[in-house]
């Protein structure tokens, strides 16, 4: 049993530890089963930085390898032309295999390793065209692979954004693609970008039929507090749920700052702090080097714009109607303060008459220190 909770701030969270994104891994469930059927079918992750993509496609890494499929982990970059696409994709299997652990088995099924993909697979001659070569070569592939148990095999295309470049490479793979499958091979693509990643493809991309979007959004409280939940498992203490609500709202729904700040929270737990939060916050801010700056921005807030940033929400928009019920300042003039605030770059428009906080580490500041005040 452990003494805490363990949070994997800059780390990929562990499968098991996974306690998210339903929704998404159920779109994932029915991909990996289409997959199954030899159906041409992958999907497009998309979302910000720090939004949980590698966790996700970590996650749906485990689900195959429980379906007895074989997953890929390829992580791209910006590519000059179409070969040096698909010279990439080739290079990368041999350590991509040997990243989750079955090269030494793989090795044996496939034969043939020596340096790089032109030994994995020897062709008799090189094909004619690019599409011929592709195809032959993964058709080669999945054959050895599916006389050894394996179900299906699953790349993962990490940054994928540079693809959107190369449209004749993205029609080669389509052909592919569809071709392998309506002769029985399982295969699947499961691409992982920015949160354009699905409209800086195209409208028309080779991709769109075949690939389902996964988007990934900013977490709801409740969202948040399950995925704490799920990392508290087995750990005789626990966050307070006062420390979980300030967790969730600083991190603006982001898994990256849930881990990060939750990471603080347990620190400052072990070393027996008073105020767990308040020495979270400021280790948080300490480490990312802006203590000094936040503190020095905040002295230049208003008593009155203190109080507004106090009472609004920090997961998603306030009216002006809200801030007043909760803070005492009168509504007619709240818009002024916002604005103002807006200008700062404090809180941002989030739509008509709705605002929301541009700058939650400074809102947090604020808020502590009118608690202190008000304690006083």
């Amino acid at each position: 049993m452990l003494d805490f909770p363990r949070f994997y701030p800059d780390q990929v969270v562990p499968p098991e530890r996974f306690g998210d994104r339903t929704d998404q891994l159920r779109q994932i469930e029915f991909t990996l089963q289409a997959i199954r059927e030899s159906r041409p079918r992958g999907a497009m992750v998309c979302g910000e930085r720090g939004i949980g993509k590698t966790s996700l496609l970590h996650k749906a890494e485990a689900m195959c390898l429980e379906r007895k499929s074989l997953p890929l982990h390829i992580a791209l970059h910006e590519f000059a032309d179409v070969r040096e696409f698909y010279d990439t994709i080739f290079e990368e299997v041999g350590s991509a295999l040997k990243n989750i652990g079955l090269w030494e088995k793989l090795r044996v099924e496939l034969g043939e390793f020596e340096k790089g993909w032109d030994y994995v697979i020897r062709l008799r001659k090189r094909p004619k065209t690019m599409q011929a070569e592709v195809h032959e070569r993964l058709a080669l592939l999945l054959e050895k692979m599916t006389r050894k148990g394996h179900q299906s095999l699953v790349f993962f295309l990490d940054e994928s954004d540079g693809l959107k470049a190369h449209v004749v490479g993205l029609q080669i793979l389509r052909n592919v693609w569809t071709s392998l499958a309506q002769r029985g091979h399982r295969l699947g693509f499961f691409f992982a970008g920015s949160e354009n990643l699905v409209e800086s493809l195209g409208r028309y991309s080779p991709l769109k039929r075949h690939c389902i979007p996964v988007q990934l959004k900013r977490f709801k409280m409740d969202e948040c507090l399950e995925v704490m939940a799920r990392l508290e498992e087995g750990a005789e203490r626990k966050l307070p749920p006062s420390i979980r609500t300030r967790i969730a709202e600083l991190s603006g729904g982001y898994p990256h700052y849930l881990h990060v700040l939750g990471s603080h929270a347990v620190e400052a737990m072990r070393k027996g702090k008073q105020d767990v939060w308040a020495e979270a916050f400021r280790s948080y801010l300490i480490e990312t080097n802006t203590y000094e700056s936040v503190a020095t921005r905040a002295a230049h807030v208003s008593d009155t714009q203190k109080r507004i940033l106090a009472h609004m929400d920090f997961l998603g928009p306030t009216t002006p109607k809200r801030i007043a019920q909760g803070s005492g300042v009168a509504q007619a003039t709240i818009p002024t303060h916002l604005q103002r605030l807006v200008q700062s770059k404090i809180v941002r428009k989030a739509g008509r008459a709705e605002y929301e906080i541009a700058d939650r580490d400074l809102a947090e500041h604020v808020r502590l220190s009118m608690l202190k005040t008000d304690g006083a």
